[in-house]
This record gives C-alpha cells, structure tokens and sequence, in this order.
C-alpha cells in the first residue's frame, strides 16, 4: 500500500505546491523526493518539463509515467544533471536528510540562479505534539510529524534558520493542517468534514505556529 496518496484539501502540500507551480509556469522543474508521483500527476497537462528524484525503486517506477526523467537514488548520491532547473520543489524531503543545508546547497549547484525553490517541512511545535510532550510522551510514528524515518525536527524559526544557512532569501510562507481524510477516512465530503476542514483552515490561519502541521517555503537564493 503506497506510504503517500493524494489529499484532495486545497490547503495540504501538494495541493498548494502544485497550484504555485502552475502559477510561476517556469520549467525545467525538479521535483526532490517524488514518492509516487504526486505532484507530476497534479501537474499533468501543464505543459511543464518536469523531472524526479525518488530513491524507493518501486516508487520511482510508479511515478515515472507523470515525468520527463527519473532519477533513482536519494537526494546525496544521486548525480543530477546541471539543468538549470528554474523550479526545485522539496515536498516533505529535506527531514529525512542528515544535513539539509548540504542537500539545498547541492541543489543550488544545478538550479537557475533565479530558481525558485517551494519546500516543505514539519512542523515539531504543532499542538498535537506539545500535547504529548506535556504527557511525557514522544512517541515515533508510521507517518506524520514524528514519522520515524525523520531525522530533523523542526519549528517555523529553526526552519527559517536552516533555510537561511543554506543560502536562501524566504519570500513566503504557507501553513497545512493535518489530513482529516486519513483520520476519517469515510467522512470525506460530508457536511460535518466539511465543518471540520473550514474550522481547521481558520486556526491555521489564526494561529499557524499552533495549528499548522507543516510550512510551505518558497524562497529564491540570496
């Protein structure tokens, strides 16, 4: 069963992503961390020349058809060509990574020097977590912000610090909510979902520090 799947909420990630990609219309796009090819499949039809970066070999096969090239391999040891990628997109990525700032710093090697750079990143300081801190729990999850596979952990300010440390200016920040579609998974497009959804997108908008599970960076280099 895929570890990823498309959330139809305007506001989770890919959503947001793909709707700033086809707002910018820049290309060569890359897109770091493909998994099954959600954002090439948002994107299809958009006339954009789009390439991936996906080490799960499985997931690189399913994701290859909604792209121009694959590459197989992680971010680190992979060898991308010098494209001058006009669009570099990190979705959920640079958390899995032991040293973010090397991985921004190689991307920029092979992007424009006016790229545009769309990441995303958990956010450790959503109300969930602190909830359970206050428990005494911190527990590792199958996904989401303590997924287990993370090795950074990271709040809005240490998010922006690392940004900055690799050399990027932040020119906007979004926040997501948590996927309602996966703790309700029947309630999708019912009135109380719906409820729910819109309640959610106003605390996010109210307080994103809070109830913002993740933020979405785009940012230029410096």
């Amino acid at each position: 069963m895929p570890h990823y799947r498309l959330h139809r909420d305007p506001r989770s990630s890919h959503q947001q992503i793909s709707q700033r990609v086809r707002q910018l219309a820049l290309s060569p796009v890359l897109d770091v961390g493909a998994a099954q090819g959600m954002l090439g499949q948002l994107l299809a039809g958009s006339g954009l020349a789009i390439d991936a970066v996906e080490p799960n070999p499985q997931w690189a096969e399913i994701c290859r058809p909604f792209y121009r090239n694959v590459l197989v391999g992680t971010i680190e040891e992979t060898t991308v060509p010098t494209e001058r990628y006009k669009v570099i997109v990190c979705a959920d990525v640079l958390e899995h990574t032991p040293d973010p700032v090397s991985v921004l710093k190689k991307l920029q090697a092979v992007a424009a020097p006016d790229a545009v750079y769309l990441i995303s990143l958990p956010n450790v300081a959503h109300l969930a977590v602190r909830l359970m801190l206050l428990a005494g729990q911190f527990p590792k999850m199958d996904r989401g912000i303590l997924d287990r596979t993370h090795l950074q952990f990271l709040t809005r300010d240490t998010a922006e610090q690392m940004l900055h440390s690799a050399g990027l200016s932040i020119r906007q920040v979004t926040a997501t909510g948590i996927p309602l579609d996966e703790l309700w998974k029947t309630g999708e497009g019912t009135a109380m979902f719906n409820l729910l959804q819109n309640t959610q997108h106003a605390l996010i908008d109210l307080m994103p520090r809070l109830f913002g599970m993740q933020f979405i960076f785009e940012c230029g280099s410096t």
